[in-house]
Formats: structure tokens, sequence, C-alpha cells
């Protein structure tokens, strides 16, 4: 099979993409079939996705249509329960062990990285610093930020910022902490959902 040749032009590409606009499709692609194969949990099986929301009549309202234009029914809950005033009956999982939402901060700049596990907490950080250290540039945009811009990660101020107990929840989580945000970006990819509901939630909480 004969292998399609890209004639480089000025610094360029014949059909108007730069080489880094390039690369950074390749990382992103390359970092997906990282993190499938590296996954060793799959998504749960349920009849449909569903989202726990308390109720306000002017705001569930609207969020709920947003939602379910995704795929997300809305489950209504109230925001007052005896089990919220009880003490929890079961014991809780350490932050370490749990999978969900967390941010790695740039020492270097402002900027952060958000980012989903459905694994451990510490397994998918160890991922990312191994990646950092070894400039593992296709497995972690973490590591393609340091690399590029030669700067460095405070892992002391580490964050885990959302426990998302399941796994279907798990996009709709990271893409309301990406896209609302307050500090630049180190992530190279789109948020999994793009949606108004976001910006919504970002100025309510301005």
């Amino acid at each position: 099979m004969v292998q399609p040749v890209c004639h480089r032009v000025e610094g360029g590409i014949v059909n108007g993409y730069d080489n880094d606009f390039v690369r950074k499709i390749l990382r992103k692609h390359a970092r997906k079939k990282h993190r499938s194969d590296a996954t060793t949990l799959t998504p749960e099986k349920e009849e449909s996705q569903r989202v726990s929301l308390p109720f306000y009549p002017k705001l569930t309202n609207g969020i709920s249509q947003i939602l379910l234009q995704h795929g997300l029914k809305t489950a209504y809950k109230s925001g007052n329960t005896l089990k919220d005033r009880l003490v929890s009956l079961k014991d809780k999982i350490p932050e370490e062990d749990r999978s969900g939402i967390y941010e790695i901060p740039c020492s270097s700049c402002p900027a952060i990285y958000i980012g989903q596990t459905r694994r451990k907490f510490t397994v998918r950080l160890k991922e990312h610093k191994n990646a950092v250290e070894n400039g593992k540039i296709n497995e972690s945009s973490v590591a393609a930020h340091t690399t590029e811009f030669d700067h460095s990660v405070d892992w002391k101020k580490v964050k885990f910022r959302k426990f998302v107990r399941k796994t279907s929840h798990l996009n709709a989580w990271e893409s309301m902490f990406i896209s609302t945000a307050e500090k630049p970006l180190m992530n190279e990819d789109e948020p999994p959902i793009i949606s108004p509901l976001f910006n919504l939630i970002k100025q309510k909480t301005a």
C-alpha cells in the first residue's frame, strides 16, 4: 500500500494546516487510544442515563430540557432529607481511591489541566507523572504542555475536584468543570459535551 506524501511549503503544509496543528490532532487520538487501553473498568450499563438535581422551578426546568438534548434524563431530589442529617451509614472511600474529576496546576504559569478517571485517582496521577518525567506527550496533555513550554507541574497542589460514582456521569461533570474554569487550560481536547447549559451555570456562580 502506497503511503500518501505530504509536501511542505514555507514551513507549513500544502492543505493549509501547520505542523503544530497536525501534531496536536495526532496527540489527541494517541491519548484517546492510550486511555482506552489503560482503563481496566468498563462503563456501567444502565437502561437510561439520569442526572439527579435539586428542584428549583425557575432554573431546573431549563436545565432539564438542555440535558434531555444530550440523552440525559433528570430526576429531582429534595435538598433537605433525613439522610443528609444523619451520619453516613457507609464507610467513606479515601480520596486517593476514588474515581471522578481532578485538577493539575502548572507551577510556571496559571494554566491547569482538568481530567476524569474511572480508576483510582492515584493510579491516573502516577500516569501523568510518568508521562511528564519521560516526555510522553501522546499520553498526557500535561506532558505536552510542560514539554512545549519547558514548564513544570506543582504536584503538591493537585486537587481531586469531584467524586463521581457512576462512570456514565463522568463526561458531564468533566465538561462542566472545563467549561466553567476561570483559569487557562492545558487541555488540548474539547470537552466531551458542549452545551449552553454550562454557560448558564457559570453565570449563576459568578
